[in-house]
């Protein structure tokens, strides 16, 4: 039995990742409560606690095999904006809005899960990140550097959450761009193998497992994101190493189809006056009428967001939980103001994060909304855990 202990557990997806890949999770431990009662309703047996990370005794937390712990980090992303680092949402103890806190602070995150090492010596420590906790982070070297010191060798992987599959786990129907790292001990003297192969097909060579290639100077250290610093190609000599588009699953496999839609010419919902949707989002509606010949569409609320087809998957759900994607479904007028519409819902949410039905969210909306968009994608957790547990057997 492989034991591990979970910080910053927000809503569990790595807990529910590691536990489905055969590792036993003891202890989780995060300072909302929502994200707290999350993880004791899942895991009954499971220590949840609620405390500020950053100064949590180590010598209190128990000794684990492995230790799993993403820091919170949305302003690198694509959806934060990339902009010059100043403030980090963190989740909130009464559930409101996130409130800004230092860069600083969100950095100082990175350094607690060494804490623990330095007391427990575990033998792994596993997380995962946007390419931006790499490549915006002054100390990642330095970082990196503690680790081997420590006595741990370094493994990265760049990975796409919509490309991750295997048994026990589905790709998500969510482009999702992850940094993912093992820290494993080095009397372990084997490393997990973190290449990600996704399952993909060759014009020449039928279905194939796609091999990186890389085409920038982050080669040795493998950070960057699908389509931007590497791609696909087949692994076969005979085509050329043909370049090669992984398989995806579409947002439409877990839209409900029962949930309540509005007139989209109606405006927006709850307001006491009419309030009719912002030119930008009545322009994404007019593209997927174009583009899609009535057939239902997702259209992204955000900069450079544009209307999505129900057999491809989204953009990345966002950190602070926001509403940025909304399910658009014509009718026989063709007309914009006819459209039915509404946002995604905190369920299809949850299932495009890989979260399975029996999954409980603790917390109102607004809490459940937070811990999806901070959550470890639960099929990168999964693909991560078994590749450690491989090395460790």
């Amino acid at each position: 039995m492989t034991t591990t202990v979970h910080l910053f557990s927000g809503g569990c997806g790595d807990v529910r990742g590691f536990h489905t890949a055969g590792h036993t999770p003891i202890y989780a431990a995060n300072h909302m409560q929502a994200a707290v009662d999350t993880a004791r309703a899942n895991w009954p047996q499971l220590i949840a606690q609620q405390c500020d990370i950053n100064n949590l005794d180590m010598r209190r937390v128990p000794a684990a095999d492995g230790i799993v712990g993403s820091p919170i980090c949305w302003e690198a992303t694509p959806a934060g904006g990339r902009a010059t680092p100043r403030a980090q949402a963190e989740i909130p103890l009464d559930e409101q809005q996130p409130p800004a806190a230092d860069w600083a602070r969100t950095r100082m995150t990175a350094w607690d899960p060494i804490r623990y090492a330095e007391v427990h010596r575990p033998r792994f420590y596993v997380g995962e990140n946007v390419p931006g906790f790499a490549t915006r982070f002054a100390l990642f070297t330095a970082w990196l550097n503690v680790w081997d010191a420590l006595g741990y060798n370094v493994v990265l992987a760049s990975v796409n959450a919509a490309h991750i599959a295997g048994d026990g786990y589905e790709r998500l129907p969510q482009l999702r761009d992850r940094l993912v790292w093992c820290m494993i001990r080095k009397d372990t003297k084997r490393l997990p193998d973190l290449r990600p192969r996704p399952e993909a097909v060759c014009p020449t060579c039928g279905p194939v497992h796609g091999m990186q290639q890389w085409s920038t100077p982050y080669r040795a250290r493998t950070v960057g994101e699908y389509g931007a610093q590497y791609r696909y190609v087949c692994p076969n000599r005979r085509c050329g190493h043909h370049r090669v588009e992984p398989v995806t699953r579409g947002i439409g496999s877990v839209i409900d189809w029962s949930a309540p839609t509005h007139r989209f010419g109606d405006g927006r919902r709850g307001r006491k006056t009419h309030t009719p949707y912002v030119k930008a989002t009545r322009c994404r509606v007019e593209t997927g009428l174009d583009r899609f010949s009535g057939q239902p569409f997702v259209i992204t609320l955000r900069n450079h967001g544009t209307a999505t087809s129900l057999d491809e998957p989204i953009g990345t759900l966002s950190a602070q939980g926001g509403n940025h994607h909304s399910l658009v479904v014509p009718t026989t007028s063709g007309k914009v103001d006819d459209c039915q519409y509404r946002a995604l819902t905190t369920t299809e949410k949850a299932r495009a994060q890989g979260f399975p039905a029996h999954h409980v969210l603790a917390g109102r909306d607004t809490a459940q909304r937070v811990q999806i968009g901070n959550a470890v994608p639960v099929n990168v957790a999964h693909w991560a855990a078994e590749r450690v547990l491989a090395v460790l057997a």
